[in-house]
């Protein structure tokens, strides 16, 4: 295929010359002061509103942030309250499983764990100076724990 350069820049010629007409065609009135005026009264007029207005907006949104601080504050402070250590013999959630998916199936497995890692699952350390201890643990069908007990 042969482009000749003539037709390429005629048409690109036109399309630069597009604007300028455009342009030239285009009637742009004269200012006129009367209406000029109106304009600037209304542009004032909203202004002013817009500040009265302000004062008042300024201490609804206030309002709201005290009040969403202190739901926040209240909420953390219940989340945080935990049962005291529960028997062994029970088995007990472990911090966070509420969040996590439903169980459609799970298994229970029998391991021994770190002393060190029971408070992690929600569950107080035995007394004595044991390195691991045998627990119960509640697996969900993601593989992530549900709840725990220590075996006797």
């Amino acid at each position: 295929m042969n482009i000749r350069d003539d037709e390429g820049n005629g048409a690109d010629r036109d399309l630069s010359l597009a604007p300028r007409r455009l342009d030239d065609a285009a009637l742009v009135p004269e200012a006129d002061p009367a209406r000029e005026a109106v304009l600037m009264a209304a542009f004032d007029a909203a202004q002013r509103r817009r500040t009265a207005s302000r004062g008042a907006q300024y201490w609804y949104m206030a309002g709201l942030a005290t009040a969403a601080a202190i739901l926040i504050a209240a909420a953390s402070t219940f989340h945080g309250i935990r049962p005291g250590p529960q028997p062994p013999n029970e088995f007990v959630m472990v911090p966070g499983a509420v969040t996590l998916p439903a169980m459609e199936s799970g298994s229970l497995v029998r391991m021994d764990v770190p002393v060190s890692m029971l408070p992690s699952l929600g569950v107080m350390p035995p007394a004595g100076r044991v390195a691991t201890v045998k627990a119960d643990l509640i697996v969900g069908q993601d593989g992530l724990t549900r709840a725990v007990r220590l075996v006797k």
